[in-house]
C-alpha cells in the first residue's frame, strides 16, 4: 500500500517519513511534501492509496488539498494532522470523509495505527467493489440466456399477466404497453440433399446460422428474437404505435419481414427454411396463443411444401382422410414380401397421389403416413422379422412421424424404408439359397457310396425338384447331375492315385456296373482306371 505524506515543518515530516517503520507493514513512502501544490503535483504524478496530511501549510491549506483529492479519487484515504482541535475544522474534514482527524501531537505509534487502519478499509472497499463488479460481470454474462429462459416460458403461456411485467423488468427487457403482438416461428426445411452446402447432421449448425441471421437482418424492426425448445427462430413482431392502422396492416408487415428474412436466408446460407405465422393479439400474456397458432401453421408446410410462410387457417372440418385401399394394400405387402423394390416404389407413388397429394391439412398427411407405416410394420411382424434391423435408423420417424414435416422429405423418408425392406429380404433370399446349395452339396457327398440324383436330394430336401435344378445351375454354374459326376471322378483319380483297387474305388463310389464306372472315368480323364492304378504302380 502506497503513502504520501505533506507536512511544512521539516522536522516532523523527516521523522513521519523515517522514524515510523512503514516497510515493516507493507507500506511503501512514495512522495512527501511540504506544501498543499506540491502534494497537488505528486498526488497526480504518484497515485498513492493514503494521504497523511497536514492542515495549515503555505500556498493551499490541507483541507483544500484534501477536497481536490477526495474528488480526483474517492478511494484514497484521507488522515488529518492538526495543530488544531476547532470544531469547524473537525466538521469540514468529515464532511469530505476524512478517514481520521489527529491531533498534534501525534506519537508515531498512533500515527502507525491510523495509517494500517485506513489500509484495512481500503482493502473493505476494494473487496466490495471487485465483488460487486465480479456479480456485475456475472449478471451480464447469464443475462442473454435468462432472457431466452423468459422467452421460452412466455411464449409457451407460463407466466401470468403480472409475473410477465415483473420478469421482463427484471432482465431489462421493455415490453410496450397497449400493443399488438403476433408471432412467427421459423425454421430449416430438413436437409436431404448430400450435394448441398449443408448434410442432415448440419441442422443444428444451420439453426443457429437462421438466429443470427434474423437477428441482424431485423435489427431495426420491433421484434424480440429467441428460440424455442426444438432450436426454431421464434419473431415477436409488435406495434405499440398503432397509427390508426388496422391489424391487417400490422399482420402484412409480420408477412412481409418474415418472407424477406427467408429469402436472406436462402440467399446466404444457400437452403430453405418455412415459417409459420400465428394471429394477432393485443395483451402479451395472449402471445402464447399466437406462437401455438404459428407451430400449427408450420406444420402445414408438409401440405403445401417448403420453402413458404404459411398464415395459421382456422381448422377445416375433418374428412375421411384415412385411405382403406385393400387392393394396392395386397399389392404394395406383396411387393415388401418378395423384394420388388420397383413394384412397391410404384405403389408408394400412386398412394401418395391419390391420398397425400389431395390432403388439406398436415393431420390428414399424417394420417395416411401413419396407415402406409403401419403396413410396414404389419408385413415385418407376420414375417417374424425386425423393424429396427429391417429399417435401422429410419425407425425414429415410426415412433415420430410428425418429425417428417415436408413433402419431399416424406418421399424421400418412404423410399429409403422400400430400398432397406427389398435389401434384406433379396439378401435373407440370397443366403436361403446358399443354404441349400450347402445342403444339397453335403448330401451328395454324405451319400457318395450311392446312385443319387437330383429327385433323391429334392425329396429329402422336401423341395421342387425343377426349382432345385434352376438354383444349382444358377449359383454353381453347372447341372446337378453334372456335378456329382465330376466330384465322383476326382474322388475316384484321387483314390486310385493313392493306391486303392479299380473295383473297391467302382464300388465305394457307387458304381454297381465296372464296365460303366471305366466308361465314365475315360471320358472325364482321358485314361482308364486300370492306366492310372499301373502308372502308379
Amino acid at each position: 500500500m502506497n503513502l504520501m505524506i505533506v507536512e511544512d515543518e521539516l522536522r516532523l515530516l523527516n521523522n513521519l517519513a523515517r522514524n515510523i517503520p512503514w516497510e515493516e507493514h507493507g507500506i511503501e513512502v512514495v512522495a512527501t511534501a511540504g506544501n498543499g501544490m506540491d502534494a497537488l503535483m505528486l498526488f497526480d504524478q504518484m497515485k498513492p492509496n493514503i494521504v497523511l496530511l497536514d492542515i495549515h501549510m503555505p500556498d493551499l491549506d490541507g483541507l483544500s488539498v484534501a477536497k481536490r483529492i477526495a474528488q480526483t479519487d474517492p478511494l484514497v484515504k484521507i488522515i488529518v494532522l492538526s495543530g488544531h482541535d476547532d470544531f469547524k475544522y473537525a466538521q469540514i474534514a468529515i464532511e469530505l470523509n476524512v478517514m481520521k482527524y489527529l491531533l498534534k501531537p501525534s506519537g508515531n505509534t498512533e500515527v502507525l495505527h491510523a495509517v494500517l487502519e485506513a489500509r484495512e478499509s481500503i482493502r473493505s472497499d476494494l473487496e466490495a467493489k471487485y465483488n460487486q463488479e465480479l456479480m456485475q460481470r456475472k449478471w451480464a454474462e447469464h443475462l442473454p440466456r435468462l432472457q431466452d429462459i423468459f422467452y421460452q416460458s412466455w411464449i409457451e403461456g407460463k407466466y401470468a399477466e403480472w409475473e410477465i411485467d415483473q420478469r421482463s423488468r427484471e432482465l431489462g427487457i421493455t415490453l410496450p404497453a397497449n400493443a399488438l403482438w403476433a408471432v412467427t416461428v421459423v425454421d430449416p426445411d430438413p436437409l436431404t440433399n448430400q450435394e448441398g452446402r449443408f448434410s442432415a447432421e448440419d441442422m443444428m449448425l444451420v439453426k443457429i446460422s437462421l438466429l443470427g441471421i434474423a437477428k441482424e437482418f431485423l435489427d431495426k424492426v420491433p421484434c424480440f428474437i429467441s428460440t424455442n425448445h426444438s432450436g426454431s427462430s421464434v419473431l415477436v413482431f409488435y406495434d405499440s404505435t398503432r397509427n390508426g392502422g388496422s391489424g391487417n396492416d400490422f399482420m402484412a408487415e409480420v408477412h412481409l419481414h418474415t418472407t424477406r428474412l427467408l429469402s436472406v436466408l436462402k440467399e446466404y446460407l444457400k437452403v430453405t427454411a418455412s415459417a409459420g405465422i400465428g394471429r394477432a393479439c393485443d395483451q402479451s400474456s395472449t402471445v402464447c396463443d399466437s406462437y401455438r397458432e404459428a407451430c400449427q401453421a408450420l406444420e402445414e408446410r408438409v401440405v403445401h411444401g417448403h420453402d413458404i410462410v404459411v398464415p395459421y387457417r382456422d381448422k377445416r372440418e375433418s374428412r375421411s382422410v384415412v385411405a382403406a385401399d385393400v387392393q394396392r394394400e395386397k399389392v404394395l405387402a406383396h411387393a415388401l414380401e418378395t423384394g420388388q423394390r420397383e413394384k412397391a416404389i410404384a405403389m408408394i407413388d400412386e398412394w401418395v397421389h391419390v391420398y397425400v397429394d389431395q390432403a388439406l391439412t398436415s393431420d390428414e398427411v399424417h394420417q395416411n403416413i401413419l396407415h402406409l407405416s403401419s403396413l410396414f410394420v404389419r408385413v415385418i411382424q407376420l414375417k417374424g422379422w425386425s423393424l429396427k434391423e429391417i429399417v435401422g435408423s429410419h425407425i425414429t420417424y415410426f415412433y415420430n412421424l410428425r418429425a417428417l414435416t415436408t413433402k419431399d422429405q416424406t418421399l424421400q423418408w418412404l423410399y429409403e424404408v422400400i430400398d432397406r425392406f427389398c435389401l434384406y429380404v433379396n439378401d435373407s433370399k440370397h443366403n436361403s439359397r446358399h443354404e441349400l446349395i450347402r445342403q444339397m452339396i453335403e448330401l451328395v457327398d454324405s451319400s457318395i457310396n450311392e446312385d443319387i440324383g437330383l429327385h433323391e436330394v429334392a425329396g429329402k430336401l422336401y423341395i421342387n425338384a425343377s426349382y432345385l435344378s434352376r438354383l444349382f445351375k444358377q449359383q454353381m454354374g453347372q447341372s446337378f447331375t453334372s456335378y456329382i459326376v465330376e466330384r465322383k471322378m476326382k474322388l475316384a483319380m484321387q483314390w486310385l492315385t493313392e493306391g486303392m483297387k479299380v473295383s473297391e474305388t467302382a464300388e465305394l463310389l457307387g458304381y454297381r456296373d465296372f464296365s460303366y464306372f471305366t466308361k465314365v472315368f475315360r471320358k472325364t480323364w482321358g485314361v482308364t482306371p486300370a492306366d492310372v492304378k499301373n502308372k502308379k504302380e
